[in-house]
């Protein structure tokens, strides 16, 4: 596994490797797109698809350019695939931000969704509250959290399509029972926070879950 973090708002990229194949899954690609395609060329790793746990732009740009040079799918929960094929959402995001707003998603993607690179297989698990769709992507004893949970805090909810009682349940009923030496990869790194962590020191220390969750 290997993880890139770039841009103002310390983006986590994380790149997922079968070694037998050198197939590599990329999780929501930031940076410049070229830039990441040489890093993976350096290592000799082909990527077999890019996922975005959620939709939101500083995850979606580079996905675009990126998915142009590999041509390659890219798979987004359906939910937030829905909410940019509004065609009114699609002009307020070319008008905010001078820039296209994404395709529709190659594969829309669906809670408890297979994803394959080489021989190797990711379980896709759909965790709202951030957006309706965001999502977080467990491989082996690894939870890529995406936005929705940090070093000891979770992610926002006051952005359009948030939701404070969908985030508590999403990490109550989808993260909290898995095992407690998982290993927890946030998308983005606060500065003076670790860059994991796993989910027993989490449920002990993260005040949002200790006071939101098990002790509300």
């Amino acid at each position: 596994m290997h993880r890139i973090m770039s841009g103002p708002y310390h983006l986590n990229t994380y790149v997922l490797v079968c070694e037998d194949t050198c197939q590599c899954l990329i999780i929501d690609p930031g940076g410049r797109a070229e830039d990441l395609a040489q890093y993976l060329n350096s290592r000799g790793l082909t990527p077999a698809l890019v996922l975005l746990t959620h939709g939101h732009a500083d995850q979606f740009f580079v996905c675009e350019s990126f998915k142009m040079i590999w041509n390659i799918p890219y798979c987004l929960h359906r939910a937030d695939d829905e909410f940019f094929r509004d065609p009114d959402v699609r002009t307020a995001i070319r008008n905010a931000v001078g820039l296209p707003p994404p395709h529709p998603a190659d594969r829309p993607l669906d809670h408890g969704d297979q994803l394959r690179f080489g021989n190797q297989t990711a379980s896709f698990i759909h965790t709202p509250g951030h957006t309706p769709g965001s999502s977080c992507i467990l491989w082996k004893n690894r939870l890529f959290t995406g936005d929705t949970l940090f070093v000891g805090e979770a992610g926002r909810t006051d952005l359009p399509g948030g939701d404070l009682n969908t985030m508590i349940s999403s990490i109550r009923d989808r993260i909290l029972p898995l095992p407690p030496q998982t290993l927890i990869f946030p998308g983005h790194h606060h500065p003076g926070t670790a860059e994991s962590t796993n989910l027993e020191r989490e449920m002990a220390e993260n005040i949002y879950i200790t006071d939101f969750i098990l002790d509300p």
